[in-house]
């Protein structure tokens, strides 16, 4: 036997433990935290600002409103004041607004699909990093032509463009796709995973506090072309340091094997569709319960901005990023820390539980939302609201915990695609609920999302149960149908 090792490396080199490598794993965790943070501020810099560029850009070539804005600055200042609009007039813009919004989540999301149903098998194929460079790269791109667009005042078909190169990027999916893909790779399974991808979604609201207070003095001092220039500028510089700074952390890579579209898919459908997952039903029924809960969410702001600049509201830019701002500080960090505390507190809580008690809290918040008509009821909305964000990171954890190592990318390429799809459902069921609804009751819109959370409470509910009434745990390994179909107790 050969003991001989490399000359030119020292011996303890082969000898280290995980424990040893740990402070490479921490660091690879701060720098997708702070990856989070950076990437949110860059999208939401602009996107705070997208609705309120629609909404003006329609009521200026509103054929009812004589008015007209001679720069894109005086076109902020005119959103604030829709209130001088017969009401008439200022539900028809809103209405067109709403099918605009629509229109470009057709456009962006749409386009993102296919790209999104093959990048998490590419993530666990080629690395991680090269995903993130990808998404990056196109992101940047599609910034500089929504900042041409803005400031040679072009028509919105040109907007759509835009999305459409953001579609081609993956959006923001693909990020969080490989971003959790780093995080899952550098956590154990337990609680460890689950507070970590709180801790993720936490800088991300973080991350939203910063944008959305800046976002509306912007806006109200500059107009909208320096918020989408800046998150551009952003965008181009954030490429450059994950280039220089990004260590991928996948160590098993498959880039010898020959890419086949029929794997791809297998390696994305196989958690709904393999029998052996679905006889297990937990994992089954959580997959449809993200499906359920998440289907408003990305809707949901548009739509939120619209109603707040209209009357009776009226928010200027600068109310619309503070309120913007401190729902997130209370949603994102908020709910952080009072799921610490429980873990805290209770040392046995389940994930499910504290999944319960977020959709009681979504409930609550869109209803009250739908009957706001005065601003200390958008406030009381808000705070009712503070677990409202905790089922996604936590359903996430839940999923990574049951799915074997190799297949992080996969897991999350059907989150993330599940996320997409109902993004394009829910912008069009929401969006043409609120254009048809907006002349009888502007809050009907909230009701109705409010029933999405309401459903998966009650699937959450059932799973709870199963998963209480079931000896031994669900662990998903897509590579190996015989441990799944297994149902002897270790």
């Amino acid at each position: 036997m050969d003991f001989r090792g490399n000359e030119n490396e020292p011996l303890l080199k082969v000898q280290q433990t995980p424990q040893q490598q740990r402070p490479k794993w921490i660091g690879t965790r701060v720098k997708v935290m702070i990856y989070a943070m950076i990437n949110t501020i860059a999208l939401l810099i602009a996107g705070s600002a997208q609705t309120q560029y629609i909404y003006a850009y329609v009521k200026q070539h509103d054929a009812t409103n004589n008015s007209t804005t001679k720069s894109n600055k005086s076109e902020s200042k005119n959103v604030s004041k829709t209130c001088d609009v017969n009401g008439t007039s200022d539900d028809k813009i809103q209405a067109i607004s709403a099918d605009w919004s629509w229109y470009i989540t057709l456009a962006e999301y749409g386009i993102a699909i296919p790209f999104i149903i093959f990048i998490g098998p590419m993530v666990d194929r080629i690395g991680r990093k090269p995903v993130l460079l990808w998404n990056l790269s196109l992101m940047t791109l599609s910034f500089a032509v929504k900042t041409f667009t803005i400031y040679f005042k072009l028509n919105l078909y040109y907007f759509l463009v835009g999305f459409a190169i953001e579609g081609l990027s993956g959006t923001f999916s693909t990020f969080s796709i490989a971003s959790c893909a780093l995080l899952a790779d550098t956590t154990s399974k337990g609680n460890d995973r689950t507070i970590v991808m709180v801790i993720y979604d936490a800088v991300i609201g973080l991350g939203a506090f910063i944008s959305f207070i800046g976002t509306g003095y912007l806006i109200e001092f500059t107009g909208f072309i320096y918020p989408f220039a800046i998150s551009g500028g952003i965008f181009f510089f954030f490429t450059i340091l994950v280039a220089i700074t990004l260590d991928d952390s996948l160590v098993h890579r498959e880039t010898t094997s020959r890419l086949q579209v029929s794997v791809f898919l297998g390696q994305i459908f196989s958690l709904c569709t393999k029998v052996e997952n679905i006889s297990r039903g937990v994992s089954y029924i959580l997959i449809y319960l993200l499906i359920f809960f998440i289907y408003n969410m990305p809707s949901s702001g548009s739509i939120t901005t619209i109603f707040t600049l209209s009357s009776p509201f009226c928010w200027s830019s600068e109310k619309i990023g503070w309120f913007s701002a401190v729902s997130s500080i209370v949603v994102f960090v908020g709910g952080t820390a009072i799921l610490k505390i429980l873990q805290t507190c209770f040392k046995n809580i389940k994930d499910e539980l504290v999944v319960i008690f977020g959709l009681l809290s979504s409930v609550a918040s869109y209803i009250i939302f739908g009957l706001s008509t005065t601003d200390h009821m958008i406030y009381e909305s808000a705070g009712v609201g503070i677990l409202k964000i905790l089922p996604t990171p936590l359903i996430k954890a839940i999923l990574s915990r049951a799915v074997h190592p190799d297949k992080q990318g996969a897991l999350f390429s059907n989150i993330y695609l599940l996320d997409t799809v109902c993004t394009i459902f829910g912008s069009t069921l929401f969006n043409n609920i609120y254009h048809h609804t907006v002349t009888l009751h502007k809050g009907f819109v909230f009701f109705v999302m409010a029933g999405f959370p309401f459903i998966a409470l009650v699937m959450m509910i059932i799973v709870t149960c199963k998963t209480h009434s079931t000896r031994d745990p669900v662990v998903l390994d897509i590579d190996n149908p015989q441990i799944q179909n297994s149902d002897t107790p270790s």
